[in-house]
């Protein structure tokens, strides 16, 4: 639905001299400058709708961003993407929703609303709650994988790792803390606040370890499991609960973990400007 102005239809809607860029009447958007949104975000934006989401609704703008700078990229970051939701600009209903269509579906357990800051992401009780993901680490090549979160607040826990402990490919990840082979990360290491944590390898000889910058782990690849990824927690018994808070987190071939942080960042920050 388009806002008009007597028999004619907005070209532009203003508050004072500052040009708005969606305006809308309780939830409904009722107008977008610029015109429609991408096919690709559209899609995420009608999926949040058969949720039931509709806090979503004022940060379509940030979100739509996020997704086209993913597909503008291709690749690893959209086209051969595993599996990667947004826990920041949607409600409840939304976090299990994943960013495509062809993604597995996600299954929230025991997540409340009372869990979710829309700014900030999700946050785990270290005890009941965690999110699976239907990948497998069979589902990822050898030497051809990476797994991140974006981490807004550490947990009083947080030196828990995944039980996924395979000497090159990635089986599982908790919260922010990543194992990828038997000794490389094996020191509690904590992730930062504000950061985004993740592991990526594209050689059978070496792999980034990234938390806020990148750190070359030299280890030998040599096989997969079959453990599912699950976030919040080590694997679906549940055991090793995390409760730490997450704005983000992603699954799939090897990437620039760099690069991705800072649209995950500018995501953060465009949610938080609206």
């Amino acid at each position: 639905m388009a806002l008009s102005l007597g028999g004619s239809i907005a070209d532009k809607i203003y508050l004072g001299a500052t040009e708005v860029a969606l305006a809308y009447l309780g939830s409904t958007q009722v107008y977008s400058a610029g015109g429609a949104f991408s096919a690709e975000a559209q899609d995420y934006f009608d999926r949040l709708d058969t949720a039931g989401d509709t806090t979503y609704t004022p940060y379509k703008q940030p979100l739509a961003n996020y997704i086209d700078s993913l597909v503008a990229l291709g690749g690893a970051y959209w086209d051969d993407l595993e599996s990667a939701a947004s826990f920041v600009g949607v409600g409840i209903q939304g976090v299990a929703v994943p960013l495509k269509s062809t993604m597995p579906t996600l299954t929230n357990n025991n997540f409340v609303a009372g869990d979710l800051n829309t700014l900030t992401g999700l946050k785990g009780d270290a005890l009941t709650k965690y999110i699976e993901t239907a990948v497998l680490g069979t589902d990822l090549a050898q030497d051809d994988a990476s797994v991140s979160v974006y981490v807004t607040e550490t947990g009083a826990n947080d030196a828990y790792y995944g039980n996924g402990v395979v000497s090159g490919s990635i089986s599982s990840f908790v919260s922010g803390y990543i194992r990828m082979n038997s000794a490389g990360l094996n020191g509690g290491v904590v992730a930062q606040s504000n950061a985004l944590y993740g592991v990526s390898r594209d050689n059978s000889a070496n792999f980034d370890h990234y938390n806020g910058s990148s750190n070359t782990i030299v280890d030998a690849s040599t096989g997969t499991t079959s453990g599912e990824f699950v976030i919040f927690a080590e694997d679906t018994s549940p055991t090793r609960e995390l409760n730490c808070r997450l704005a983000t987190y992603h699954i799939g071939p090897a990437l620039n973990l760099a690069t991705l942080e800072g649209l995950q960042a500018t995501l953060i920050s465009e949610i938080a400007a609206v």
